[in-house]
């Protein structure tokens, strides 16, 4: 990562956890991270697609470092990469809680971690570690299998990040384990 680049994500990071992305200027967060607004117009057209580009990459670090590491066993990597997660969401709570609240960007987080876990879960499936389940003699089309999964989660981390007494991230982990179905190698 190029050091405007590093230091506009350490900004928008800082800012969008103390308030709504759609409030952030692209002035304040080149100010923030000690470059010029050209800079910041060569990495990203907006704050929130920014916030997107830096959440999301930390989020592919963590599948990949965890499916790489996996030595065949997918259901302890799965789980692994699950739980890196929702400590990543644990760390960046403001943000997710004020963008998926529906006060700032949530169509672009919600957005962001769908296209991530449906991109994660195509990945298991293009590895043949998992078996797309059958129904009427064929399979059931990826795409849907992947979609399934991916916003099934994103629905959880919504209402998890929206209640009143959220739960650690180890338990609500251990809870998305227990909502997958039976053909999902995480139960």
């Amino acid at each position: 990562m190029s050091r405007s680049r590093a230091k506009l994500a350490g900004a928008v990071l800082r800012l969008a956890a103390e308030r709504d992305v759609p409030t952030l200027t692209v002035a304040e967060i080149s100010a923030e991270a000690g470059v010029n607004r050209s800079t910041f117009y060569q990495h990203a057209p907006s704050p929130a697609a920014l916030l997107c580009t830096v959440l999301s990459a930390e989020l592919d670090a963590l599948r990949d470092r965890h499916l790489a590491a996996a030595d065949g066993d997918i259901r302890a990597a799965l789980a692994e990469v699950m739980l890196a997660v929702m400590e990543h969401i644990q760390d960046h709570w403001g943000i997710y809680r004020r963008g998926l609240a529906g006060f700032g960007e949530a169509p672009g987080l919600q957005a962001m971690l769908g296209s991530h876990f449906e991109a994660s879960v195509r990945m298991v499936f293009d590895s043949r570690r998992v078996r797309i389940p059958r129904r009427a003699g064929r399979p059931v089309p990826a795409a849907m299998a992947a979609r399934f999964i991916a916003y099934g989660v994103v629905g959880a981390i919504e209402a998890w990040v929206l209640a009143d007494d959220p739960e650690p991230a180890a338990e609500v982990a251990a809870d998305l384990r227990a909502l997958m179905p039976g053909w999902w190698p995480l139960t």
